[in-house]
């Protein structure tokens, strides 16, 4: 197991349009109506450190076949947001109103917990859905779960992914990630690429627990770009040319993973967009073919 886990700023997505996807393996009808949705608030996935760690299930109502599952990542600077934040919860639904289920976890917060409780906590969650129980009563799939994060969850998702190596059916594998606005290259030499905002370093220090980078030795094993290799699942990064986020951080990841043969969809936004703000019309019908063509379509990869 690769000891790469890691996170980093901002919300997570608000308005993905994945109208359509179903568990079987023919494209979904893009044109019908969402389906009736059942939530389920406050679950509990595990503890860690005394603290409960809680997740909300979004679930089509319909339950004929089992369904792909997207675990949604928040942001908010490692030190604020939730499960609830950002208009999770509206993706959450929307998402399983389009046939996916979706569910959207806490995780331990900075300063109090540093790298890499926030990644071991995504990752129990991935494993506690994974369990036969969670199976049976969500009715998910197990062998096509896939992440989906912004700014501090952008970074837990990629370092999930590319966690591990082997089958992205089980254990802590996924089978797909979309990161958005991520910073992939947590160094002192990789926050030289381009030009980071103060917030996005002071963030990203507070993460690995740090004061400076010069004395920072989790920083290289926090960073999703040095685990990167031909067993990570495929990756759809988005960023915007100008926002605090460089976006030669997602151009370094887009290379790496090309580079070992993993497939990538590189999507650079004019302007200073961050996160959801990225989320234009465009976007969301191309994260919308991305998780259709990986989670419900796609013969998953088991080597």
């Amino acid at each position: 197991m690769k000891p790469a886990r890691a996170a980093f700023v901002g919300l997570l997505v608000v308005c993905l349009l994945l109208s359509g996807c179903s568990a079987t393996p023919t494209t979904p009808d893009r044109s019908a109506p969402p389906g009736p949705v059942v939530v389920e608030h406050d679950l509990q996935y595990g503890t860690a450190k005394g603290q409960d760690l809680m997740l909300n299930a979004c679930l089509p109502e319909e339950k004929t076949q089992r369904t792909p599952a997207v675990i949604l990542i928040h942001g908010g600077g490692f030190d604020s947001g939730s499960k609830d934040f950002g208009g999770m919860t509206a993706l959450c639904e929307e998402l399983a109103g389009s046939g996916v289920a979706a569910f959207a976890v806490d995780y331990r917060l900075a300063p109090k917990f540093a790298f890499p409780a926030q990644v071991n906590d995504v990752t129990d969650a991935l494993e506690w859905l994974r369990d036969p129980q969670q199976v049976r009563e969500f009715n998910i799939d197990p062998e096509r779960i896939g992440l989906l994060g912004s700014s501090a969850g952008a970074i837990i998702a990629s370092s999930i992914g590319t966690n591990g190596s082997g089958s992205l059916t089980e254990g802590d594998r996924v089978a797909a990630v979309v990161a958005l606005s991520p910073a992939v290259d947590l160094t002192e030499t990789g926050l030289r690429r381009g030009r980071p905002s103060r917030l996005a370093v002071g963030s990203i220090l507070q993460y690995l627990g740090c004061d400076d980078f010069t004395d920072c030795p989790n920083s290289r094993t926090a960073s999703p770009l040095y685990a990167v290799d031909k067993t990570d699942p495929p990756f759809y990064l988005a960023i915007s040319k100008n926002e605090f986020v460089p976006v030669q951080q997602a151009e370094a990841m887009a290379d790496a993973l090309t580079a070992v043969g993993v497939p990538v969809t590189l999507d650079v936004k004019p302007g200073e967009r961050h996160a959801l703000e990225l989320l234009d019309e465009a976007t969301r019908a191309s994260i919308r073919q991305f998780l259709i063509d990986n989670l419900v379509n796609s013969s998953t990869r088991t080597d």
